[in-house]
């Protein structure tokens, strides 16, 4: 009744980039980053002067007889201190802590990863080895404990005992498919794709 494991199909470095480009945390940090760029450009964008700049034609006529005029206007604002600087240093420290955001999410979802794989492949390890190396032997036993039980030469106590190491042996098989059942799903929840079925 052994139960087929997955292998660990990817590197674990394939596991850190997969990681980083599908949980959700960073992308809205990713996200933000893009906003806090555009709402950057606006900034600037306000910080500079805007210069104003016509034409304008005129005829009249009236009684003292028709004249024309033309005339050309420019506006500049005096903006002597006021360049928009506060507003740009906000959002440049804005841009700064996303990024700094970003690098610190981004190193935690890779210790995640990092520790839901290490726990994946000891958990498949330890079912293989059991699988391997202590139920079989363990059926054998039992079965060898009936078979002496059942010609008569030992006792009752022997065969219980044979039963015994076996189930206990099923129970260390059964609680190890449970550990590696859980590190599959802790795998993919932490790299937030379903990497092993």
């Amino acid at each position: 009744m052994k139960v087929p494991l997955a292998p660990a199909t990817m590197p674990l470095e394939k596991l850190h980039e997969l990681a980083i480009e599908s949980r959700p945390e960073l992308q809205t940090v990713r996200l933000t980053q893009m906003r806090n760029a555009a709402d950057l450009k606006l900034q600037l964008a306000n910080g500079k002067v805007d210069l104003t700049y016509g034409t304008e034609y005129r005829r009249q006529q009236g009684v003292n007889g028709t004249s024309n005029s033309m005339g050309i206007f420019l506006s500049v604002p005096l903006a002597v201190n006021n360049k928009n600087q506060g507003e740009i240093a906000r959002v440049q420290a804005e841009q700064r802590l996303y990024a700094r955001q970003l690098e610190a999410l981004a190193a935690n979802a890779k210790n995640e990863v990092t520790g839901a794989y290490e726990a994946f492949v000891s958990a498949r390890e330890l079912v293989e080895s059991i699988e391997r190396d202590l139920l079989d032997s363990a059926k054998k036993a039992r079965d060898t404990a009936d078979y002496v039980y059942r010609a008569g030469a030992s006792s009752l106590l022997e065969l219980l005992d044979a039963q015994r190491a076996l189930n206990d042996s099923m129970q260390s098989y059964q609680e190890a498919l449970g550990d590696y059942r859980r590190s599959v799903v802790s795998l993919n929840a932490s790299v937030n794709k379903e990497i092993v079925d």
